[in-house]
């Protein structure tokens, strides 16, 4: 609840920050870019949170701890992981993960904060280790609640006015500010958290087969139609799968049973650019480029999650580019099985059955 979450949080003297409206609001992490709630009407949350953060010396332990802070929402990285996630490159046996606190939690800094918006921005070093070299760059981050995307819609008032609503639109700029290395390509790269125990859907316009990170992903996590994937986030077996540009609508929803009358739905509609260079590729395969859109199945070891993620056009290299704004916004309802199917046909394209 979001209740509980703020008052953790000013216990311990966290900053927080909120955009609110009568449909349900966002509670923001200013110091990390992040955008821990999404809540509807009654205060519940979207997202999946760090349970840690219920709790007073928990939450004080985890935001005072070494390393990276995995607290949940809705976060903003840098790609290509390859190159700033893994260290240790030169020896495989000495490789290791490593998240770079220059990208999360960052240092972000209020660029504007009102009852309309909020503008965050993070100006970070960072170090690409299979190149050897590093570049300054700097990330700003706009936040602003957004209409329902169906208001104009047949039936609209009918059909959908006893769902519950939220939306935001982010708007993510990512520039260089030292001087530009012909070397060094970088991209967004946004990652979205959730509750395990639902259904990630990515619309396809195609028949279009993801590409495995890890283990095989089988049957019973992975299925695949003429007009989509879907992707089971259980929490309890580790998969990854990605999906490329040219395969893909920009957008991708995950719904939820709540309980046996309700479930709820997230839709991310996002831009979409084969044309662009998307540098994020397999670890096992580091020129396999074009991915925009990959899924995480965690296994329950960092926590009862998944995640939906997409990556925009790289900057540097050949494309010509030193700076990339994204804008992508954020749909999400809950209410009862019927109505919520329905919404998911509208703006996903398919069936829930």
């Amino acid at each position: 609840m979001k209740s509980d979450l703020i008052k953790t949080l000013n216990a311990i003297e966290h900053p927080i920050l909120e955009l609110e409206s009568h449909g349900g609001s966002i509670l923001v992490l200013p110091d990390s870019g992040r955008v821990l709630g999404l809540f509807d009407r009654n205060n519940e949350n979207f997202y999946w949170v760090n349970p840690d953060l219920t709790d007073n010396t928990k939450a004080k332990a985890l935001f005072s701890s070494a390393g990276w802070k995995n607290s949940g929402g809705d976060r903003t990285w840098v790609a290509p992981e390859i190159e700033l996630f893994l260290k240790n490159v030169d020896n495989e046996q000495d490789m290791v993960y490593e998240v770079p606190s220059s990208i999360d939690p960052g240092n972000y800094m209020i660029q504007e904060q009102n009852d309309e918006k909020i503008v965050l921005s993070n100006q970070a070093k960072i170090i690409l280790h299979r190149l050897k070299k590093e570049c300054e760059i700097l990330v700003t981050k706009e936040l602003r609640l957004i209409p329902n995307p169906l208001r104009y819609d047949d039936d609209t008032e009918n059909l959908f006015g006893s769902l519950g609503y939220i939306g935001y639109e982010q708007v993510t700029i990512l520039k260089f500010v030292s001087p530009l290395d012909p070397e060094i390509q970088i991209g967004i790269w946004n990652l979205m958290q959730v509750p395990a125990g639902g259904l990630a859907i990515i619309p396809t316009l195609r028949q279009s087969y993801p590409r495995d990170y890890f283990s095989e992903t089988g049957p019973d996590h992975l299925s695949v139609s003429p007009k989509s994937i879907q992707f089971v986030m259980d929490a309890k077996a580790q998969h990854k799968i990605g999906v490329k540009a040219t395969s893909i609508l920009g957008r991708m929803g995950y719904i939820r049973s709540i309980d046996t009358t309700s479930e709820s739905l997230v839709v991310r509609n996002f831009s979409v650019n084969p044309s662009g260079q998307y540098i994020d590729v397999p670890w096992d395969c580091p020129d396999e480029f074009g991915y925009a859109i990959q899924c995480y199945n965690d296994d329950g070891n960092l926590g009862d999650f998944g995640e939906l993620e997409y990556h925009s056009p790289a900057i540097g290299g050949d494309t010509g580019n030193t700076t990339y704004e994204d804008r992508s916004q954020v749909w999400a309802f809950l209410g009862c099985v019927e109505l919520v199917d329905e919404v998911a046909q509208r703006l996903l394209g398919v069936d829930i059955k």
